[in-house]
């Protein structure tokens, strides 16, 4: 008799217990189920191994609620179950009825593990699709923007911890996307998930004008520590998860493909509250080949805002810069033509970023705004440090996306 251990891959002290998965020792590569049992409550089954042949064998495992789907919008089904799972097959070797080595083939690694223990004798980790969170509302608006996130912290399991737990902060995300690339999916998309700021109380969000941003995104989370790159696996997983996402909800806009930096607000509406978030890390450069997110135009020139980069071209607006006194750049500069700092605030709130009612005055909103557009632009390896400064390169980038932007 053996005894086999099924559990969840991602959360091994997980409280919902792997029941009712199946489990079959076949005669290699195909064949009739030798010996099967199913798990108990406890995730547990015993087979009778006794009675199979000394050498290799199949073992299979497949969870009640089991998927090959790649994880989208319909991998939860109509009626969402708490866990779904990967089926998994792996190579055991038996002698004497017993299983003495057990081995996970290359092609299987991603849909789980197995080891060797005592008793029980093979312990089974299946990767998970669906871990149902409970922090959760209705929408009552239609889906029009993505929100990428990122953990803060290297490891996936911390995350699903959160994201399932009820009490604390209630948050939670519809999908991470592990360093693997692997996704596991936590809300439906029909629903909203506590990603990006109520909108009431200190943790608020805008975008394009809207402050209900929960309501009508969907929020994707990617594991990742501060200040480390992504991996190449993470990316292809967001584009392919991009691409599910966009053809099964037409309403969402590829321009509202965005960072949570690009949208956290506190009470005021002054973003910043989510700096970092998904960080000068991640590449937006890769969304942009693919014409998602803020895609921008073609090159500015030094005759924009007023001409000011014409008189002065290492300068850069910043807080306390006013059209009404002619103060750009730090000292008055009569030469200086128009509105420019209105037309910068005016930019960047086209564009979709909350700055206020534009003015002409560069106060600590406008410098907030700055600050998480450079974080979005110079991401990737593409610009400097954030300063919240409009030097000549943010103004040509502000430029470019904003000649893009839609109506």
């Amino acid at each position: 008799m053996t005894r086999i251990l099924v559990r969840n891959r991602l959360l091994p002290n997980d409280s919902v217990r792997i029941s009712g998965a199946t489990v079959t020792v076949d005669a290699p590569p195909t064949g009739p189920a030798l010996v099967s049992g199913m798990t108990n409550g406890h995730g547990i089954v015993d087979l009778n191994t006794g009675t199979l042949t000394n050498g290799a064998h199949a073992l299979s495992i497949a969870a009640a609620q089991s998927t090959t789907d790649p994880v989208g919008p319909n991998v939860e089904g109509a009626v969402p179950q708490p866990r779904m799972f990967r089926p998994l097959q792996v190579s055991i070797r038996t002698v004497e009825g017993r299983v003495a080595s057990v081995n996970v083939p290359p092609l299987q690694q991603a849909n789980g593990t197995a080891t060797l223990g005592g008793n029980p004798r093979v312990v089974v980790g299946l990767q998970p699709v669906w871990i149902s969170s409970p922090n959760h509302g209705t929408r009552g608006t239609p889906i029009s923007t993505i929100i990428v996130h990122h953990t803060s912290g290297p490891a996936i399991t911390p995350t699903l911890i959160t994201f399932s737990n009820a009490g604390g902060k209630q948050t939670s995300a519809h999908y991470v996307i592990d360093t693997d690339g692997q996704v596991v999916k936590m809300v439906q998309d029909s629903l909203r998930a506590n990603h990006a700021g109520g909108s009431t109380g200190d943790r608020r969000a805008s975008w394009r004008g809207s402050t209900q941003v929960n309501f009508s995104s969907i929020g994707i989370e990617i594991v990742n520590r501060s200040g480390q790159p992504y991996q190449e696996a993470q990316y292809a997983s967001l584009l392919a998860l991009l691409d599910r996402l966009m053809a099964a909800h037409p309403t969402i806009a590829a321009w509202n493909i965005v960072g949570h930096s690009d949208v956290a607000t506190d009470a005021s509406g002054q973003l910043g509250r989510k700096s970092g978030c998904p960080g000068l890390q991640f590449e937006w450069s890769r969304l942009e080949a693919q014409n998602l997110g803020l895609v921008p135009d073609g090159p500015g020139a030094s005759t924009i805002y007023g001409g000011f980069f014409a008189l002065v071209p290492s300068g850069s607006f910043r807080r306390e810069d006013s059209d009404a006194t002619r103060r750009f750049g730090g000292a008055h500069r009569p030469a200086v033509t128009g509105n420019p700092v209105e037309e910068i605030q005016q930019d960047l709130t086209d564009i979709g970023y909350s700055v206020g009612t534009p003015d002409g005055d560069f106060n600590d909103m406008t410098k907030a705004a700055v600050h998480m557009f450079q974080e979005h632009f110079f991401a990737g390896g593409r610009g400097g440090a954030p300063n919240g400064r409009v030097d000549l390169a943010t103004a040509e980038w502000i430029k470019r996306v904003v000649a893009n932007c839609p109506p």
